[in-house]
């Protein structure tokens, strides 16, 4: 009887990934726009985050 293994995959070391994924990535990446997260205001992340979830 043979088995085989399962790779764990992490994720976060991917240098591609799906399109939906990576469109999302870089919407995120211009919002934060190179600043350091302590920077970035709580409803700042509210609102990119929610926005993440909408639709269109």
């Amino acid at each position: 009887m043979r088995r085989t293994i399962k790779k764990e995959i992490n994720l976060n070391k991917l240098k591609t990934g799906c399109s939906p994924c990576m469109l999302e990535a870089r919407k995120m990446e211009q919002k934060i726009s190179n600043r350091k997260v302590s920077e970035i205001k709580i409803e700042e992340v509210k609102v990119i985050v929610s926005s993440m979830f909408k639709k269109g």
